[in-house]
């Protein structure tokens, strides 16, 4: 929350078979060269993808380090073997070939189409900083703005470093001491170890990092440090209570505890928050609204006055105010969301170009405590905003909701009289095949009402859907409604239309 307003929302959910940042030990499937790209098998429902833009120069040791576990040979001396990029514009193919293993990180979880992205540069993270196992960089947070901190940690960093384990310092890190941070860092390198030593006698895929979701999503959320934190079970608060009390905050953050849910429930409503955040249309403090919609292609955020005030002083200024109320909402509803991909926002169309440069200022404002990698491009004259943002997270959908079995999610329906046609153009044909027996219609209940108000009926039977014949009507509500099925008296589906 920021202020009253909830600006993101998290479920961890304890049936996942994976999280964002779990390390897998993979095989190579297939190479697919026109996508530059390998899937890999981790052993999910879906196979993992590796783009050849996601592979670092620390595959090479990385390849030498599993030939000899697979080949059971002593392990290389990686320090010694060269980690550099490859080259820009090479081939996934010179580098990987079916049936390799290969060691990656989830970057991007698995979405309804597309299992998820996957990285060879690989990053164990703690509370004060990243390990990077197979790499020589040495960085600090861009979030850490002071230039001469900046170059002090640096140098700091590189009296820490060792060969082959990469160092980015975090945030949280830059507050904390140097013995702090090494031994930190020393703690990583021996869980990468560990996991070494889990590879000897295991074949992929192997789960080999189950990151550990609450504290990863702790580490996250808390940096910066939030002003408190509102929980309503007493587990939950002596675990946070431990972990504060590990990584202590500056400034230390409020901790307090509801013993009755129905407190918390009174400060931040969970469900009602879930329902608003899923909802497709937001309204605007001034009566304004933004309606969102999702195509396969991008999310499109259209930006709308609704009711124009009876006393304005003109129809310029009201469509400016709507569009700055309305650059600080899409720039919540992004990260309330996790809107990810392109993103392409129509704001009302400004005549003044003072006015559209003040809006695009709005919204890049708005979306600076945006954790989420973004780029905003400029605003067209016509007011076209296209933004790239990067995912973080599953979509959330509501549990107790499924696809509608009537328009299938496009929002609309076939005109009954045109189904109608359609079933007798196409089953005609199977109508009089089997005159002599009674046969089955299958439809959507609507069609079934409606043709009970056209034609004679009799029970379920209707009369005249076909010439000179009864025939039985039975409604089906998880039938699409531009969906027939013709059946046979022991249930054989003759025909289909879809």
């Amino acid at each position: 929350l920021e202020g009253r307003a909830l600006v993101e929302y998290h479920e961890v959910r304890a049936t996942s078979s994976y999280a964002l940042g779990d390390i897998f030990l993979g095989e190579v499937t297939q190479i697919v060269r026109g996508l530059n790209a390998a899937f890999i098998n981790l052993g999910l429902p879906k196979e993992g993808f590796l783009h050849y833009s996601d592979i670092g120069g620390e595959l090479r040791p990385q390849l030498a380090l599993l030939s000899a576990l697979r080949n059971k040979k002593p392990l290389p001396d990686l320090s010694t073997i060269p980690i550099t990029s490859l080259p820009k514009d090479g081939n996934i193919a010179d580098f990987l070939r079916v049936g390799d293993w290969v060691l990656v990180q989830v970057v991007k979880e698995m979405s309804e189409n597309k299992g998820p992205r996957l990285s060879t540069s690989l990053g164990l993270t703690g509370h004060t900083l990243v390990m990077l196992p197979l790499s020589t960089d040495i960085g600090v947070s861009h979030r850490v703005s002071d230039p001469a901190l900046r170059q002090a940690w640096r140098e700091k960093l590189r009296k820490i470093y060792r060969p082959p384990f990469g160092i980015i310092l975090r945030t949280n890190g830059a507050t904390a001491s140097v013995d702090t941070v090494q031994a930190e860092y020393e703690q990583l390198i021996r869980r990468w170890e560990l996991f070494i030593e889990e590879l000897r006698d295991r074949v992929p895929p192997v789960r080999l990092s189950a990151e550990d979701t609450f504290h990863h999503l702790l580490s996250d959320l808390l940096n910066p440090p939030p002003h408190a934190i509102h929980v309503s079970e007493n587990q939950l608060y002596q675990e946070l209570t431990r972990y504060l009390r590990e990584h202590p905050l500056q400034p230390p953050p409020t901790l307090r505890l509801h013993r009755h849910p129905e407190q918390l429930r009174g400060f931040f409503d969970h469900e009602q928050a879930r329902r608003t955040l899923l909802g497709r249309t937001v309204t605007l403090p001034n009566g304004g609204y933004i309606v969102i919609e999702h195509t396969e292609a991008c999310h499109v955020i259209d930006v709308n006055t609704g009711s124009l005030p009876a006393k304005m002083t003109s129809v310029e200024e009201v469509i400016f105010q709507t569009n700055i109320l309305a650059a600080h909402e899409i720039a919540r509803q992004l990260r309330l969301r996790d809107l990810g991909g392109i993103i392409i926002v129509d704001f009302i169309d400004m005549k003044n170009p003072e006015h559209r440069q003040r809006v695009q200022e709005r919204l890049r404002e708005a979306m600076r405590s945006d954790r989420a990698k973004h780029t905003i491009l400029p605003m067209s004259e016509i007011g076209l905003v296209q933004i790239t943002r990067q995912r973080r997270r599953q979509p959330m959908e509501l549990p107790e909701a499924y696809p509608c079995p009537v328009c299938h999610g496009t929002g609309r329906h076939a005109y009954p009289p045109d189904l109608l046609t359609r079933i007798q153009t196409v089953l005609g044909g199977w109508a009089k095949k089997y005159a002599r027996i009674p046969l089955t219609l299958r439809v959507h209940p609507l069609w079934q009402t409606h043709w009970r108000s056209l034609y004679p009926t009799r029970a379920g039977w209707i009369w005249g859907i076909f010439p000179h014949r009864w025939v039985w009507v039975e409604a089906d509500p998880f039938m699409a409604i531009s969906s027939a099925q013709f059946l046979t008296p022991s249930g054989e589906v003759l025909l289909s239309i879809e």
